[in-house]
């Protein structure tokens, strides 16, 4: 059977998808003190070779984008630029085939009214970092997604189509048409599917069932058999679940996690609870070993806790046969987010902190947070990770 192969980034059509389904807690308060491009589908019209190669994929945490981080980008004579929150990573995402950042607040754009906590709206001069640090998928199912309503989803979705169509943006949707078109990409020679699901959406009813990607059993089965019969070679899930700032995982995300791994995901790769949390693989209902990043924490944003400064990079190593994908390696490096003004804020990995920044580190003007030494980030990766984290190369590495 002939498989159908798409261009860099373009998606597959509902139409050749018979099947496809349809936390607060972000506040920065400091201690006292276009028009859719049509949809571009090319079919090989030969029979496939045999499925080889590898590839590599990165993925941060959310980006949150509080006044102090949206400040952050301001320029004396008005413009914006985000660049710094990425300077630190950007060799980690030109290394990687396939590079994913979980866009948690909406980036509106300044006619919608720029704001943070409860109700985000950002800068869209951060998608355009975002572009120029060179990721190719913006995960949007999360929390946030209707703090502006369906218009927020809109203006940014037109931002993506008219200033960087070739951008995936996963888990929104301003139409039902927009949300019958499978994730699914070509890197190193193969297709992945970038499956993204919300769990909740801060009370806010949902307007319309397509506005945002929501966990559901039967949709999240659509989706990936819908994903496979397109010709993905790989299924990466990015679900948005957990509670806020908590150590492990709790009994939702394990039942979804294991949803997930017996639908025929490859490897999940979650968010939302600001923290990290640790590492683990789980048996699919085939038999397969699918590795689960319960939460890679935050990237960026301006919350108070010291918690919500230590993230994690994934980066997951895949090689392909006949028999399918196989996850061959999993590492989680340990990053820092340093609090400053203009482009001292940023990331970097926890290997290349130092106690002098540390000490220079906002996060210090905090209730509470007085206590943030580098040291204290080794010790809280140590305590989080387990005996798999490496305090010396501040990361955590599994291989199959």
């Amino acid at each position: 059977m002939a498989r159908m192969m798409l261009t860099r980034r373009s998606f597959f059509s509902a139409a050749a998808l018979a099947g496809l389904g349809m936390l607060s807690g972000c506040d920065d308060v400091p201690a006292p003190e276009a028009e859719r491009e049509p949809v571009t589908v090319y079919d090989r019209a030969e029979e496939a070779p045999a499925v080889s190669g590898t590839l590599t994929i990165m993925a941060i945490g959310d980006v949150l984008l509080h006044p102090s981080v949206q400040d952050s980008g301001l320029r004396a004579d008005g413009s914006r630029d985000y660049s710094h929150f990425f300077a630190h990573v950007a060799g980690d995402v030109e290394a990687a085939d396939l590079a994913l950042v979980s866009q948690e607040t909406l980036l509106g754009g300044e006619a919608l009214g720029l704001s943070g906590y409860p109700s985000f709206n950002g800068p869209q001069e951060v998608g355009d970092a975002e572009v120029a640090a060179g990721f190719d998928v913006v995960l949007h199912a999360n929390n946030h997604a209707l703090d502006r309503g369906l218009d927020g989803i809109a203006a940014e979705l037109a931002y993506w189509r008219s200033a960087h169509p070739d951008m995936l943006v996963t888990g929104i949707a301003d139409s039902q048409e927009a949300a019958g078109e499978a994730p699914v990409i070509e890197r190193a020679g193969h297709l992945v599917a970038v499956l993204n699901y919300a769990t909740y959406l801060n009370g806010i009813p949902l307007p319309e069932p397509w506005a945002v990607r929501m966990m559901d059993a039967e949709l999240v089965a659509a989706d990936v058999t819908a994903a496979r019969t397109a010709g993905a070679d790989l299924v990466v899930a990015c679900p948005h679940w957990g509670d806020e700032y908590a150590a492990e995982p709790n009994a939702d995300q394990r039942s979804w996690a294991q949803a997930l791994a017996d639908a025929g995901a490859d490897v999940i790769i979650g968010g939302h609870p600001h923290v990290l949390q640790p590492f683990e693989t789980l048996t699919a209902s085939d038999g397969r070993t699918v590795p689960v990043f319960w939460s890679v924490g935050n990237f960026v944003s301006g919350q108070g806790r010291m918690d919500t400064m230590v993230g994690g990079m994934a980066q997951v190593s895949v090689s392909f046969s006949d028999a399918g994908a196989r996850v061959d390696e999993c590492r989680l490096t340990a990053l820092v987010t340093q609090r400053a003004e203009g482009e001292g804020f940023t990331t970097r990995r926890l290997a290349d902190y130092t106690e002098e920044l540390a000490a220079a580190n906002g996060i210090r003007a905090f209730e509470g947070c007085g206590g943030f030494t580098r040291q204290w980030c080794v010790d809280f990766c140590s305590e989080r990770l387990g005996q798999g984290f490496d305090p010396a190369t501040g990361e955590l590495v599994w291989r199959a």
